[in-house]
C-alpha cells in the first residue's frame, strides 16, 4: 500500500508557453518521462476510486480523504486529498495491454507526456532535490503533463507528497511553498479546476456520452 496526499490541477488545452518555461527553468530540474498511454475503467459517477492498467500492472487507487480547499497564496488555490494506492503486476507483456482490455469500450486510454520533479525532505524539513527515478522514504513529486484522450489535448500540474501518513500534509506543503510561491508560478491556479483523475475522467465521460447522443446532421 503506497499513501499519497495530493492536489492536482486540470486544464483544457496544451500547456501555456509561460507554464513550459517556468518548469523547464535552469533552477527547475525537470525531467522528461517517457510518453505512454495509461487506461482507465469507467466507474461513471464515481470520484473517489481509480482503476487502471499501466504498463503491464493494474493500479487500484482509492481515496482516503479531503482535506478541503486550500489557498495557497493569492494565485493558487486547490483541492487537497489523501489517497492510498495499491499496484498489482499483471502476467502480461507491455505490447498485450490493449488486447486484455475486455470489453474495450470499459476503458479509457489516456496519453501522456509527463516533466518531473521530485524532493527529498529531511527530518529537518529542508527540500534536497534528487533525481526522478530516486525514492526517498519522505518527499515530493511535481509533475506537469500533457494529456490527450479522444482527441482532446489537457494539461494538468500536480503535487503528490509520499512517505509516512503522519508527515504527508506537512510534506506537500513546504513544497507547494518552494515551487509555486518561491519560484512564482506564472499561471492562476483556480479550485474550481483542482481535483484528482477519477473525477476528471467523470466529468471527460459524461462530455463524451453527450456527444454520442448528440444526432447526426446531415
Amino acid at each position: 500500500m503506497f499513501p499519497s496526499m495530493e492536489v492536482r490541477w486540470f486544464y483544457q488545452g496544451t500547456v501555456p508557453v509561460e507554464v513550459a518555461e517556468w518548469f523547464h527553468s535552469d533552477t527547475n530540474q525537470a525531467e522528461e518521462q517517457p510518453s505512454r498511454v495509461d487506461y482507465y475503467l469507467y466507474l461513471q459517477e464515481i470520484d473517489g476510486l481509480g482503476i487502471k492498467l499501466r504498463e503491464g500492472r493494474m493500479e487500484v487507487k482509492r481515496r482516503q480523504c479531503q482535506h478541503g480547499i486550500l489557498r495557497f497564496h493569492e494565485r493558487a488555490a486547490g483541492l487537497v486529498e489523501h489517497w492510498r494506492k495499491w499496484s498489482f503486476e499483471l502476467s502480461m507483456s507491455e505490447g498485450e495491454l490493449p488486447h486484455s482490455l475486455v470489453p474495450i469500450s470499459s476503458w479509457l486510454g489516456v496519453q501522456k507526456e509527463r516533466q518531473l520533479r521530485k524532493f527529498r525532505v529531511t527530518g529537518d524539513d529542508r527540500l534536497v532535490p534528487v533525481p526522478a527515478g530516486e525514492y526517498p522514504e519522505r518527499g515530493c513529486s511535481v509533475e506537469l503533463s500533457s494529456l490527450r484522450v479522444e482527441g482532446q489535448d489537457w494539461w494538468s500540474l500536480c503535487f503528490e507528497a509520499f512517505g509516512d501518513e503522519s508527515s504527508l500534509r506537512q510534506t506537500l506543503l513546504l513544497v507547494v511553498e518552494e515551487v509555486l510561491v518561491c519560484e512564482r508560478m506564472p499561471f492562476p491556479l483556480d479550485a474550481r479546476a483542482s481535483y484528482g483523475y477519477p473525477r476528471w475522467l467523470a466529468s471527460l465521460s459524461r462530455s463524451l456520452q453527450s456527444v454520442d447522443s448528440h444526432p447526426k446532421v446531415g
